[in-house]
C-alpha cells in the first residue's frame, strides 16, 4: 500500500520498444550529436489545416504559434518551420495551399515520462494558439500514438479487470453453484492480484520495464490462472469428500495429489515468460518478468492461502459439493474413446489441422496506428498528412554518410549525388534530397551538362557575332591595305618636295597647290574614311576578344574533361571541337588574345575622320604662312626634315597596320569557325543529355567558399564536412514488408557506389520509421525463434519430469503446437479474412507462449491422471480419467478463455487480437486436444506412453507376465519382492489354493477370512480407504516382517493407524490386522 500505484509506474517506466542498441537508434542519436540536434528526440507532427485556402490571416496564426513555441523555455524542443528557412516553405506546405506541417522534435524516448509531459505542454500551447481562428490543428507522429496506446490501455484496463471479474463469476456459480465456493476463488484471486501488483511496484523500482498494455495482459492471465488453479484444487478436494474423507483429510489430499500439478503447471508458464527476458524487444522482454512475476504469486496464493481457506469454510459445511452433472456424461465420452480411438484421433487432428492450415494466411502488420481507433487524435492526424502531402513526405527516412575526409570538396560532393542518383533510380523511391539536391532533383546550374551548355551559348553568341561581322572585317583589311599604299604616296611626294633647297620657295608654292588641288584632297579624305572605319571597328573587336578571353576562362575544365573522356576520343567532332578550344585556351594563355585587344585599344585613339579633314585644311594655311616664314635656309631645312621624318614613319607604320589588320581578320575568321563547332557540340550535349545519369555534376571550388553555399549546405552537412545527410522518401507504405525491404536495398545501392571513390571508406547507415520498423522485423524474428525454442524445451523438460517419461511429453508437445496453430488460423479467419484486418506482429509470440503453457497445464492434470488411473489398463484409465476430470478440465478452460475474452472489449485492437486469439485456442485445446485428441493418442499408444518406465511399472509389468497362470492353472514360482529400494525373488505359494489355505493357517490375529469375496482383488480394494490406492501394493510390501509392513503402510498412507482399522469392516474384515492386510493386498498384486 506505501508502494506507488501500478499505473503511474507503467506510466512512468514506458520505454522505446527498440533496444538502445539497434541500428536505428544509434543512427538517430548520431545524427542528433552530429547536426546539433536534440539527440534520440522523438518526433511530433502539428497538421494545421483550413479546407478554404490558406490565407495571410492562417500565416499570422502560423506566426504566432511558432513565437509560443520558441518562447516555451520549460522543453528543449526543436520547431522546423518555414518562417526561419524559406527554403522549407516547399517541403511544409501542401500543393493544394490547404495545410502546413510543422514537425517538432521532443528531447527523449516518446514513451518516456519526460517526453510524454512535454507532449501534453506542446499539446496546450497549440491548442491555445489556434483557437478561434480557421486553422484546425491536428497533433500526429510518433510521440502522439504512444501516449494514445498510453491513455487507451490505462482505461481499457479497467474495464478489462470488470469484465474479467463478472464473467469468472457467472461460471464458477454455474459449476459449483454455492455462492461461497464460488467466492473463494475470487478472494483468493483478488488477494493475489493485490500483491502481485504490489511486488511488481516494487520491482518496477528497481528497473523492471511496465507499460499499460503489460499491466491489461497480466491482469487476465492472472485471473485466468488462479482461477485454474482454485478449480484443480477444488474439484479435487470436492472428490476426496464424495470418498468418505472428513473436510481436513480431503484438503490435506487433495494438496498431496494435485499440488504437484498445479506446482508443475505454475512452473511451466512462470519459467517460459520468464525466459522471455532474454529477448531483445522489450514488448516481449516487458511482458515475460512480469507474468513470471504474477504466475509466482498466484501459485503461492494457491498453495498456501487457498488450502487455509478450504480449511476453515470445510469445517463449518459451507462448501461442500453438488451433485455432479456431467460425471456420466464425460465417462461415456471416455468409453467411446476408448473403444474407438483412430477415429477420435483422425476427426479431431483433421478439424486441427484444417485449420492450422489457414495459419500459413497470417498477413502481420507492423503499423501500429491502424490498431487504434480511427477517432482517436493521431489517427486523425495520419488522415490529414496523407490526404495533402504525398506518402512518406513527412516521415522519410534518413541516410546518414559519415567519411573520415573532407566531403567539402568538388570531387565528394559529385560522388555523393552519384550516390543519391543511383538510390533516387531504385524501384517505389519517389524523391531523395540532400546537400546536392534540396527539393528532389539535383540543381540546374550544378550538373555539367548545364555548364556546358552555358560555355556552348557563350561561344555560339561570339561566332555568330564574328559571322555578323565578316563583311567589316575584309572593309577593314581593304581599308588598311589602301591607307598604306596613300601613306607610301605620300611619302613620295613629301621626298620629292625637298629636292633642293633652292627650290624650297618654289616646291612650297607647288606644295600648296598640291594640297589645295583636289586629287591631293581627295586622297587624304579616304585615308580619313579609312581611319574612320578604323576606329568604329574598334569597339566589335574589344566585344569579340573579351568574349573570347571570358570563354578561354570557362573552357578549362570544359578541355580537362573531353580530353579524359573515351567518349570524346572516338567522336571526330568531339576531337576538332576540343582541338579548338584547347587552342583558344592557348592563345589566352600565350597572350595572342592580350595582343589583339591592345591593338583595339590602338583603334580607338585614331582621331575622328573630320579632324583629318580639319587638319588637311589646317596643313594648307600653315603653308601658306611657311612662305613667309621661310626667309632663312634652316628654318626651311628644319622643318623639311621634320616632315621627311614624318612622313616616311607615317607610312612604314600604315605599311605594319595594314599587315596586322590582314592576319587579325584571317585569325579572326578562323576562331569563328572553330567557336561554331564547339558551341554546336556543347548545346547538343546540353539537349540530348537530360537524363539524370548524363547531367554530370561540379561545383567550382570558389563557389564553395560563397555564403550562398554554406547557408545551403548547413540543414545538409556537418559543420566539419565529414557527416552527409539525405532524405530519402518512399512510395510505398512505410509500414509495410515491403518498405522495410527497400531500406536494405538503399544501403546496398549506396555501398555500390562507393568504390575508387572519394566516399570508399565511409560508412552508411539509415534510420526513420521505416528503418525502425526494419529493426523490429528482425528482432522478432530472432525472438520468436528464441521464444519457440525455449518454450519447447521447458514445457518438454517439466512434463517430462513431472511423468518421468519420454514419449508422452513428446505427443504432447506436439498436440499444444497444432492447437496454437489452429487458434492462430481461426484469428487469421476472424480478422484477416472476415473483417480485414491484418494481426498485429507481437500476436504470434504471444499467444504462443500463452497457450503453449496453458495447454501444457491441462495436459498436466489429464497426462498424470491417466497415469494414475491406468494400473488396470490403460484404456481403463482414460475412461476413468475421461470421467472424473472432464468436467474440471472444461470448466477451468471455459474460466481462462473468458478471462481471455475479456480482452475483447478493449478499445485496441492489439488486445483485442491477443484475447480472441488466446481465448478461442484455450477453447480449442478444452473442447477438442484434451477431450479427445490425448485421450485417443494415450489409448492408441497404451503403457509405451511411459517409455522409460520407472521402477515400480517395470516390476509391476513384469509381475503381470509371471503371474499369468499357464494352461494347467498353476502360477510361477520365483516372484520379485521390494525390499529396501532393490528388488529380489521370493518364494511364493504355486496355486491360488495353497494361497488360501495359508492364510487360514495364519495365527488368529492375522488371519484373513474371505467370506465368498474374490480372494485376489481383496487387498487391492481394501487399499483405496485408507488413502493408499495410489500406491502399489509391492511398495508396502516391503518385509516379511509384521511390523515392519504395517509401518511401511501407517508411513506411506495415513499417519493414523486407525484409518485403516476403520475402512477394513466395511469388506466384513473387521478382525484383520493392517500387516496381514497389506500383505494380501501384495499377494493380490501377484
Amino acid at each position: 500500500m506505501t508502494l506507488p500505484s501500478l499505473h503511474s509506474q507503467a506510466a512512468k517506466g514506458q520505454q522505446s520498444p527498440l533496444p538502445d542498441t539497434a541500428p536505428s537508434i544509434a543512427v538517430n542519436r548520431q545524427l542528433g550529436r552530429t547536426f546539433h540536434e536534440i539527440e534520440g528526440g522523438s518526433l511530433l507532427f502539428v497538421v494545421l489545416t483550413d479546407d478554404h485556402g490558406l490565407s495571410p490571416s492562417d500565416e499570422n496564426v502560423y506566426r504566432r504559434l511558432i513565437d509560443n513555441l520558441r518562447h516555451d523555455t520549460q522543453d528543449r524542443i526543436l520547431v522546423q518551420d518555414f518562417l526561419s528557412t524559406p527554403a522549407l516553405r516547399k517541403v511544409f506546405e501542401s500543393k493544394d495551399n490547404k495545410a502546413w506541417n510543422l514537425p517538432i522534435n521532443l528531447p527523449g524516448d516518446g514513451p518516456s515520462a519526460a517526453t510524454q509531459e512535454a507532449y501534453r505542454r506542446v499539446a496546450e500551447i497549440v491548442k491555445t494558439s489556434v483557437t478561434g481562428t480557421s486553422l484546425t490543428a491536428s497533433l500526429t507522429g510518433p510521440v502522439a500514438t504512444i501516449a494514445d496506446f498510453q491513455r487507451l490501455g490505462a482505461e481499457d484496463s479497467r474495464v478489462i479487470e470488470i469484465g474479467t471479474v463478472i464473467s469468472v463469476l457467472a461460471i464458477l456459480f454455474v459449476v459449483y453453484r454455492n455462492f461461497v465456493t464460488m467466492l473463494i476463488p475470487i478472494a483468493t484471486i483478488g488477494v493475489s492480484v493485490l500483491f502481485a501488483q504490489g511486488t511488481l511496484s516494487a520491482l518496477a523500482e528497481l528497473g523492471l520495464a511496465l507499460n499499460m498494455q503489460v499491466i491489461g495482459f497480466i491482469s487476465a492471465v492472472m485471473i485466468g490462472a488462479g482461477t485454474d488453479y482454485a478449480v484443480f484444487l477444488i474439484s479435487r478436494y470436492h472428490d476426496c469428500l464424495r470418498q468418505g474423507l472428513d473436510s481436513d483429510q480431503a484438503v490435506k489430499r487433495a494438496m498431496l495429489s494435485i499440488g504437484k500439478v498445479i506446482f508443475a503447471s505454475a512452473a511451466t508458464v512462470a519459467v517460459t515468460f520468464l525466459a522471455m527476458v532474454f529477448t531483445r524487444l522489450k514488448v516481449f522482454s516487458a511482458v515475460g518478468p512480469a507474468t513470471a512475476v504474477s504466475i509466482a504469486v498466484s501459485l503461492l496464493a494457491a498453495v498456501t492461502l487457498l488450502p487455509a481457506i478450504l480449511v476453515l469454510t470445510g469445517r463449518r459445511g459451507w462448501i461442500n459439493p453438488r451433485r455432479e452433472l456431467t460425471t456420466r456424461f464425460w465417462r461415456r465420452s471416455g468409453s467411446m474413446i476408448a473403444r474407438r480411438p483412430a477415429r477420435f484421433l483422425i476427426g479431431s487432428l483433421a478439424a486441427l489441422l484444417a485449420l492450422a492450415g489457414t495459419a500459413g494466411l497470417a498477413h502481420l502488420s507492423f503499423d501500429d496506428v491502424r490498431f487504434l481507433p480511427r477517432e482517436v487524435g493521431s489517427v486523425a492526424g495520419y488522415e490529414q498528412i496523407n490526404r495533402h502531402f504525398p506518402m512518406n513526405a513527412m516521415t522519410p527516412a534518413v541516410l546518414l554518410v559519415q567519411s573520415p575526409r573532407d566531403m567539402r570538396t568538388p570531387a565528394a560532393l559529385a560522388d555523393l549525388e552519384a550516390m543519391a542518383n543511383r538510390i533516387s533510380e531504385l524501384p517505389d523511391v519517389a524523391m531523395v534530397r540532400g546537400l546536392t539536391r534540396p527539393f528532389g532533383e539535383p540543381v540546374e546550374q550544378m550538373t555539367a551538362s548545364f555548364q556546358t551548355g552555358e560555355v556552348g551559348g557563350k561561344l555560339n553568341q561570339v561566332s555568330a557575332a564574328i559571322s555578323d561581322r565578316t563583311g567589316d572585317l575584309d572593309t577593314l583589311a581593304g581599308s588598311s591595305r589602301q591607307m598604306a599604299g596613300e601613306l607610301a604616296r605620300i611619302r613620295e611626294r613629301v621626298m620629292d618636295a625637298m629636292s633642293g633647297a633652292d627650290k624650297l620657295l618654289t616646291a612650297l608654292e607647288e606644295l600648296q597647290g598640291v594640297l589645295t588641288a583636289s586629287p591631293t584632297s581627295q586622297q587624304l579624305a579616304g585615308a580619313a574614311q579609312i581611319l574612320g572605319r578604323m576606329s568604329a571597328l574598334s569597339g566589335n573587336l574589344s566585344a569579340t576578344v573579351s568574349g573570347a578571353r571570358q570563354i578561354a576562362g570557362w573552357a578549362g575544365p570544359i578541355v580537362a574533361a573531353l580530353s579524359s573522356s573515351p567518349v570524346c576520343s572516338a567522336d571526330s567532332a568531339c576531337i576538332r571541337s576540343r582541338d579548338e578550344l584547347a587552342s583558344l585556351v592557348a592563345a589566352e594563355n600565350d597572350g595572342t588574345l592580350g595582343s589583339i585587344a591592345a591593338l583595339a585599344a590602338s583603334f580607338r585613339e585614331i582621331q575622328d575622320p573630320a579632324t583629318v579633314t580639319l587638319t588637311t585644311n589646317k596643313l594648307a594655311q600653315q603653308l601658306s604662312q611657311a612662305i613667309n616664314f621661310l626667309k632663312t635656309a634652316g628654318g626651311l631645312r628644319s622643318r623639311m626634315a621634320q616632315m621627311t621624318q614624318g612622313a616616311s614613319a607615317l607610312a612604314d607604320g600604315g605599311a605594319a597596320v595594314a599587315d596586322g589588320v590582314q592576319q587579325l581578320v584571317e585569325r579572326t575568321k578562323q576562331l569563328g569557325t572553330g567557336l561554331s563547332d564547339a558551341s554546336t557540340f556543347l548545346l547538343d550535349i546540353k539537349h540530348d543529355a537530360h537524363r539524370r545519369s548524363m547531367t554530370g555534376f561540379y561545383i567550382p571550388a570558389q563557389f564553395m567558399d560563397t555564403d550562398e553555399y554554406r547557408r545551403g549546405t548547413k540543414f545538409f552537412l556537418s559543420d566539419d564536412g565529414h557527416s552527409a545527410r539525405y532524405f530519402v522518401q518512399s512510395a510505398l507504405n512505410p509500414f509495410t514488408a515491403q518498405a522495410m525491404d527497400q531500406i536494405g536495398k538503399i544501403i546496398d545501392a549506396a555501398k555500390f557506389t562507393q568504390p575508387n571513390t572519394e566516399l570508399v571508406d565511409a560508412s552508411i547507415a539509415m534510420t526513420g520509421i521505416t528503418a525502425g520498423l526494419k529493426d523490429t522485423h528482425d528482432y522478432y524474428r530472432s525472438d520468436m525463434e528464441f521464444i519457440f525454442i525455449a518454450t519447447v524445451i521447458i514445457v518438454f523438460l517439466i512434463l517430462a519430469a513431472l511423468l518421468r517419461a519420454l514419449v508422452a511429453p513428446l505427443y504432447l508437445i506436439v498436440s499444444v503446437l497444432i492447437s496454437y496453430l489452429s487458434a492462430l488460423g481461426l484469428s487469421v479467419i476472424a480478422f484477416q479474412l472476415l473483417l480485414g484486418q491484418d494481426l498485429h506482429w507481437s500476436l504470434p509470440g504471444l499467444s504462443f507462449v500463452c497457450l503453449v503453457a496453458v495447454g501444457a497445464d491441462y495436459n498436466m492434470l489429464l497426462i498424470s491422471r491417466i497415469r494414475e488411473e491406468s494400473e488396470h489398463g490403460v484404456r481403463a484409465g482414460v475412461i476413468r480419467t475421461v470421467g472424473a476430470t472432464g468436467g474440471v478440465i472444461t470448466s477451468a478452460g471455459m474460466i481462462f478463455a473468458a478471462s481471455m475474452f475479456s480482452l475483447v472489449t478493449a478499445s485496441i485492437t492489439t488486445m483485442v487480437q491477443a484475447g480472441f486469439t488466446i481465448g478461442i485456442g484455450i477453447l480449442l485445446d478444452t473442447f477438442l486436444v484434451r477431450t479427445a485428441t490425448v485421450p485417443a493418442l494415450v489409448a492408441l499408444i497404451g503403457r509405451a506412453s511411459w517409455w522409460p518406465l520407472g521402477a515400480e511399472f517395470r516390476y509391476l509389468r513384469h509381475v503381470g507376465r509371471l503371474m499369468a497362470p499357464n494352461p494347467q492353472g498353476r502360477f510361477s514360482r520365483m516372484v520379485p519382492t521390494y525390499f529396501r529400494g532393490r528388488f529380489r525373488s521370493a518364494n511364493l505359494p504355486a496355486t491360488a489354493a495353497s494361497i488360501t489355505s495359508r492364510a487360514k493357517r495364519e495365527k488368529p490375529g492375522e488371519s484373513i477370512p474371505h467370506r465368498g469375496m474374490p480372494e485376489r482383488h481383496l487387498g487391492i480394494h481394501a487399499l483405496p480407504l485408507f488413502g493408499c490406492g495410489d500406491k502399489s501394493p509391492l511398495l508396502l510390501h516391503r518385509s516379511k516382517s509384521a511390523s515392519t509392513r504395517a509401518g511401511a503402510a501407517r508411513h506411506l498412507c495415513a499417519p493414523r493407524g486407525d484409518t485403516l482399522q476403520h475402512a477394513l469392516p466395511l469388506f466384513d474384515l473387521g478382525n484383520a490386522s493392517m500387516a496381514a492386510t497389506v500383505d494380501r493386498a501384495a499377494r493380490d498384486a501377484h
